[in-house]
């Protein structure tokens, strides 16, 4: 249960879903905690139930000044930043011809721009704490392989991927002791997984049925599936981990 003892991150997107469910295990295995999110409502109840390990940030990751703020309060509360899980994103069911102009904009203001903002002001900071330092990106498998249905989440994905490859190689030939990584969840039950279904008119189950198809596995993933690969990746456990990728996906992209 200490696998993250002593480690203070910051986790975005985490008033739902797989931020949430990050949020709850980190404090679990010894980390505090920022809950960073737009959703305030249920951003503060999840810093509310992990008690004074945890704390809220409203945070809007494509405003370059609220980072800076989100550290600033981290260090405040925390006393310091080791782990940034770039969690936050957003997603559209739409193909090339059929995404707006403001579709396009709003994904990768979230998706792309925002880990770059956040990865920045995290590097920044973590590079003179003088103790280990992780940073976990949320691509996806669509960072891997493409679908004609989502082209700006893929585009976005496929950079954070690239992204996260040339943020890592930066802090390695600079010997910064901060390790850059990126997971690629396979399609998961959140939130999320019900709006997509509400997109493309569907039920949850009638969703789920599509998409287990796609996984050989035979079943979808859950919150803590994700969770423990983001543990992993940002504990000293994975010490020689640095550029790679981690897809947690029940064979999606093996095919």
């Amino acid at each position: 249960m200490d696998r993250l003892k002593g480690k203070v991150a910051i986790i975005t997107g985490a008033a739902q879903g797989i931020g949430a469910c990050t949020a709850r295990i980190f404090v679990q295995e010894g980390a505090k905690v920022v809950v960073a999110d737009m959703n305030e409502t249920d951003g503060r109840a999840v810093a509310a139930e992990l008690g004074e390990n945890a704390a809220f940030f409203k945070l809007n990751v494509t405003d370059y000044n609220a980072w800076k703020e989100c550290v600033a309060f981290t260090k405040a509360t925390f006393g310091k930043l080791n782990v940034l899980i770039n969690n936050a994103g957003i997603s559209y069911r739409k193909d090339i011809a059929g995404t707006s102009l403001e579709e396009w904009d709003r994904t990768i203001a979230v998706n792309q721009t925002g880990v770059f903002y956040g990865m920045q002001v995290a590097i920044e900071e973590m590079r003179t704490n003088g103790e280990k330092c992780s940073i976990a990106n949320a691509s996806s498998i669509e960072g891997l392989v493409a679908e004609s249905a989502f082209f700006a989440y893929c585009a976005s994905k496929g950079a954070v991927t690239l992204m996260t490859k040339a943020a890592a190689l930066y802090c390695g030939e600079n010997r910064l002791n901060i390790r850059v990584n990126s997971v690629h969840p396979g399609y998961i039950i959140t939130p999320m997984a019900y709006d997509d279904a509400r997109q493309n008119g569907q039920t949850i189950e009638e969703y789920s049925a599509e998409f287990i198809q796609k996984h050989p596995i035979g079943y979808l993933g859950k919150p803590e599936d994700i969770a423990y690969g983001y543990v992993y990746l940002s504990s000293d456990e994975a010490d020689f981990v640095s550029g790679t990728q981690l897809a947690i996906d029940g064979c999606y992209t093996a095919q």
